[in-house]
C-alpha cells in the first residue's frame, strides 16, 4: 500500500508553494476599500483544501487501479476536447470564447478548466505505453508513436488553446528521456519542431478575430510597437518586475499592483506581483522551490519500484516544471503571451486543483509496492 513510505519532502514543497502563492494571491487582490480578503483569496483557501483532500484521495488509491485506468481516462479526455471544441463552433454558452480561448466549461457562475486534468490522463497514457511489451524508447517509430499519444490532445486543444497544448511538449520528452531516448532523435525532433513551429506561425491568421496568436508574437517580436495593444501585458509585467529591484517593495506594497496596472495579476502574471513586492530575492525563491520540487520529485520516481509508476511521476515533475517554466518566461518577456498558470502558485480552482490531483497521482505511483509472485 502507498502508505507504506511518505514523500514528506514532495507534499512539503508543493505545500510551502501553495502557500506562498495564496500569500501573493491574497496581496494581488487586496482592496484597501474593503476590509478582510478579497472573494479570490477566500476562494482559493478553500480549492487549496479541497485539492489537498483530493491529493490524499489519489495517493491512497493502488497505483495498479490507475494503470487500469489509463487507456479509458485518455479516451474520455480525448471525447471532453472534441465534445468542447465541437460546442465552441456551435457557439454553446456552455463552452464561451473568453479572450481568443474556448477552453472553459461554464454552468451558470461556475467554471472549470477540463484540460488541466486532460494533462493528467496524457501522463497515464504516455507512461503505460513506455512499459508496453515490445517498446523500446531507442527506436524512432516507437517514439513516433509515444509522440502520437503524448500529443493528440495538444494537437485537438492548439486551435483554442495554444498555451495549455505547449504544456505536453515537456511532459513527452521528459518521460522519453528518461526512456532512453537516444540524443540524435532528440536533436531530429528538435529541428522538425523548430521547423512547424514556423510554418505553423506563417500559417496563423494574420487579420480577423483569430489573429490574436498572431498579433501575440509580433508583440514579442516588437515590443514597442505594441506596448499598448498586444504587448501590454509583458510590458506591464516586465515593468513591474524590474521595479522590485532586489529585495522589493514589501508584501501588499507594490504600487503598480495596488494602482491595477499589472493584468492578470493574480493568475498567469501573479509573479509579477512576486517581484515588484519581493524583488530579486522573491523571484529566485519561487524558482528554486520549482527546482527543489523537481529533484525531490526525481528522487521519488527514481525509488519507484514499477517501472509505469516511474514514467509517471516523471511525467508530472516535467509537465510542473515546464508549465513554470513558460509561466515565467512569459512574464519575463522572454517568450509570447501563452495563458498558462504558474503551477500550486496562481489563483484559480481548476489549475490548483489538478496539479494537487495530479500531485496524489504521484505519490501513488512512487510509493506503490508492486507484488512479488
Amino acid at each position: 500500500m502507498s502508505s507504506l513510505r511518505i514523500p514528506w519532502g514532495f507534499l512539503g514543497c508543493a505545500t510551502v508553494l501553495t502557500g506562498f502563492g495564496v500569500l501573493m494571491v491574497i496581496s494581488a487582490t487586496g482592496r484597501d476599500t474593503e476590509p478582510g480578503l478579497a472573494a479570490e483569496a477566500r476562494a482559493q483557501i478553500t480549492w487549496w483544501a479541497i485539492s489537498v483532500g483530493a491529493c490524499l484521495a489519489a495517493w491512497r488509491v493502488p497505483f495498479s487501479w490507475w494503470r487500469e485506468l489509463a487507456i479509458p481516462g485518455y479516451i474520455a479526455a480525448l471525447l471532453v476536447i472534441l465534445t468542447m471544441t465541437a460546442l465552441a463552433a456551435a457557439g454553446s454558452t456552455l463552452v464561451p470564447n473568453i479572450k481568443g480561448q474556448a477552453n472553459w466549461i461554464a454552468i451558470g457562475s461556475f467554471r472549470a478548466q477540463p484540460v488541466e486534468f486532460v494533462k493528467l490522463a496524457a501522463v497515464l497514457a504516455t507512461a503505460l505505453l513506455m512499459t508496453a511489451p515490445g517498446f523500446d524508447a531507442r527506436r524512432f517509430p516507437h517514439v513516433l508513436l509515444a509522440l502520437v499519444v503524448a500529443g493528440l490532445p495538444a494537437a485537438l486543444l492548439a486551435k483554442e488553446d495554444l498555451g495549455s497544448a505547449l504544456t505536453f511538449v515537456p511532459l513527452a520528452f521528459g518521460i522519453l528521456i528518461v526512456a532512453g531516448l537516444r540524443l540524435r532523435h532528440l536533436a531530429i525532433l528538435a529541428t522538425l519542431t523548430i521547423a512547424f513551429g514556423a510554418l505553423g506561425i506563417w500559417a496563423l491568421p494574420k487579420d480577423g478575430a483569430k489573429a490574436y496568436q498572431y498579433k501575440r508574437i509580433q508583440a514579442w517580436v516588437h515590443p514597442d510597437q505594441y506596448a499598448l495593444t498586444e504587448g501590454y501585458q509583458t510590458a506591464r509585467s516586465v515593468a513591474a518586475i524590474g521595479s522590485g529591484q532586489v529585495v522589493g517593495k514589501g508584501w501588499s506594497q507594490g504600487d503598480q499592483n495596488r494602482l491595477g496596472m499589472i493584468p492578470e495579476k493574480h493568475t498567469d502574471l501573479i509573479f509579477a506581483v512576486t517581484g515588484e513586492e519581493l524583488g530579486l530575492l522573491g523571484g529566485l525563491g519561487v524558482v528554486s522551490l520549482f527546482i527543489t520540487f523537481a529533484w525531490i520529485g526525481l528522487a521519488n520516481a527514481s525509488a519507484a519500484r514499477d517501472s509505469c509508476g516511474r514514467y509517471v511521476v516523471v511525467g508530472y515533475v516535467s509537465l510542473v516544471l515546464g508549465q513554470a517554466a513558460i509561466n515565467l518566461a512569459v512574464a519575463t518577456g522572454l517568450m509570447p503571451v501563452t495563458g498558462v498558470t504558474l503551477p500550486f502558485f496562481s489563483y484559480g480552482g481548476s489549475s490548483l486543483l489538478g496539479t494537487w490531483l495530479g500531485l496524489g497521482l504521484a505519490c501513488s505511483a512512487a510509493t506503490w509496492q508492486p507484488r512479488v509472485a
